[in-house]
């Protein structure tokens, strides 16, 4: 009877986390606002945020490590998941009270991220443990995914509203309630007293370096470069508030509509893609993008006119499509993590794997922040006027980028 109970709190605990992880999106729009017009940042410091938001996500093996050996009061998940609760709260309230500049406002965002990548290794594990198929491995990440969107989905539209209704600041003090939810739900968790475990950094490195095959070392490769392609989302967003005049009302509409598409894209994966051989879906994904990625490009070119439609409009037909593929590429990449971890060290390797995915991830945003500065795209400060004349330019090199992993994929 206990171990039942014990196998429906942690099927329970999965999708919840990844659920809290999704309504904290709440917070999205405001931050787009917050970050241009509450603290002044430029694009590359806006962009700079998007990288240090990850570094807790890059380096969530020592976590992994922490929990596993060191016990607090003898119990190895429920004091860690409920301070994973605690940080991510006192991040979002300071960006709330207390931050007034960029420092302050990195700082915040690293606690806040650390208190989130802590809960997300607790689920990792148990996730790569029962990957042992194709299948398998993406049924439980389209699961995680889900629950991660229909969080977010429940509060994309509210996104918007809140940012003009009560201002960036009050929108972060509500965000820094949610994960107060998973400190609670850590102290429902039943969990027997452990003792601490004998470690041994030197056995686990020998461990690590028995089982990095040459295919896991050229996946590994392929996913790196793959999430490390440059990103034009920092400057796109000013440009958007600045030359379109986009609001945090419109900004949540297609949030909502972006999450909406994300979950129809989950359930298209699952239904026609979960077989397909990885190698084929990510060469189809890549070129794909190339084609969905034009819309966007509209928007900077001014192709609305010729449509004779609104920018809103042709920004919501742009999500429309566009939206469900995020999806689609982003699962092959969680199932191939989950997929080459050896057996043994699954909870171990798919946290350096996934750590990896991350760094990359910041690698992107420093890329972009890069290519903004090089072609002096900025929004207008201290009599400054705005500068977007080249951000076709940014966008076109982060768009053709995404072609560089292609050689690896033949390894």
């Amino acid at each position: 009877m206990m171990a039942h109970m014990k196998r429906d709190l942690t099927s329970l605990l999965i999708p919840f986390v990844y659920f809290i992880a999704g309504a904290t999106t709440l917070a999205g729009v405001a931050m787009t606002f917050y970050t241009k017009e509450d603290l002044g940042l430029t694009i590359p410091q806006a962009q700079m945020l998007g990288a240090v938001s990850l570094i807790p996500w890059s380096i969530k093996p020592l976590y992994g490590f922490l929990s596993d050996v060191r016990p607090v009061w003898g119990r190895r998940r429920k004091p860690y998941l409920f301070l994973a609760g605690l940080l991510g709260s006192a991040g979002y309230v300071a960006l709330a009270l207390f931050v007034h500049g960029f420092p302050g406002a990195a700082l915040a965002i690293f606690v806040s991220g650390l208190g989130f990548a802590l809960a997300d290794v607790i689920v990792d594990g148990i996730v790569a443990e029962r990957s042992r198929s194709q299948r398998e491995a993406g049924r439980l990440q389209s699961i995680c995914r889900a629950a991660l969107l229909i969080g977010a989905l429940t509060v994309s539209y509210l996104s918007g509203l809140l940012v003009e209704a009560i201002g960036a600041r009050n929108v972060f003090l509500v965000t820094g309630a949610l994960p107060l939810f998973t400190s609670a739900f850590a102290l429902t968790v039943s969990e027997s007293l452990q003792p601490p475990i004998p470690f041994s950094i030197r056995e686990t490195y020998r461990s690590i370096r028995a089982a990095l095959s040459p295919g896991l070392l050229w996946a590994a490769l392929f996913l790196f470069v793959w999430r490390s392609t440059p990103s034009s989302g920092g400057a796109f967003s000013y440009f958007l508030i600045d030359e379109l005049h986009f609001t945090p009302e419109f900004f949540g509409r297609l949030s909502l509509i972006s999450h909406t598409m994300g979950i129809v894209g989950i359930f298209f994966f699952r239904k026609f893609l979960l077989t397909v051989p990885l190698r084929s879906l990510f060469v189809g994904i890549m070129i794909v993008s190339v084609v969905l990625s034009l819309p966007t490009l509209g928007l900077v070119y001014g192709w609305y006119l010729r449509l004779g439609v609104s920018p809103q409009f042709f920004a919501m037909a742009d999500t429309l499509i566009s939206a469900p593929l995020s999806e689609i590429g982003f699962l092959p990449l969680m199932v191939l993590i989950a997929r080459i971890c050896p057996t043994g060290l699954e909870a171990t390797m798919f946290a350096i794997l996934a750590s990896l995915a991350n760094i990359g991830l910041a690698v992107s945003d420093l890329g972009g922040a890069a290519l903004s500065s090089w072609f002096d795209v900025h929004q207008s400060a201290e009599g400054v006027p705005a500068n977007y004349e080249n951000l076709h330019l940014v966008m076109w090199l982060a768009i053709l980028s995404s072609g560089l992993p292609l050689p690896f994929l033949w390894k």
